[in-house]
């Protein structure tokens, strides 16, 4: 049986990103994954008392083979912006405005979620959600 926690693979390879998976949005509509717009987003943290949508600007790419994992540096938010780096699959999706979901390899996001994505590219503005400040 596994144990919830970093090493299970229902966190590493989350089943939300699965093709056809259902997405309610703040305004309790259902979409799926596929589906999804900026400006669903948008309408859904603005109906959220607790997260709020930023803007992600992607500045570095290292990519590990032998792990299958890429290492992304992102610049988070629009005023006070902070440098985090976050450390996922390559096959891992992520949304940018634009474009809508990319990753870094989009064969790899293909065969895991079925999910038709883009290259994840340097300069690229992904949608991330975080916590609004009180």
């Amino acid at each position: 049986m596994d144990s919830p926690g970093p090493n299970n693979i229902s966190t590493l390879y989350p089943p939300h990103f699965q093709k056809g998976a259902k997405i309610q949005l703040g305004n309790g509509e259902i979409k799926t994954v596929e589906e999804l717009t900026v400006e669903d987003f948008k309408r859904s943290t603005t109906l959220s008392a607790d997260l709020k949508l930023d803007s992600s600007v992607l500045t570095k790419i290292e990519v590990d083979e032998n792990c299958r994992k890429a290492f992304l540096c992102y610049l988070v938010g629009t005023t006070d912006r902070i440098q985090i780096t976050i450390e996922a699959p390559l096959e891992h999706p992520f949304f940018v405005y634009g474009k809508g979901w990319c990753s870094v390899d989009p064969r790899l996001s293909l065969d895991r979620y079925q999910l038709s994505c883009k290259v994840l590219s340097i300069g690229d503005v992904c949608a991330s959600l975080t916590l609004k400040e009180n």
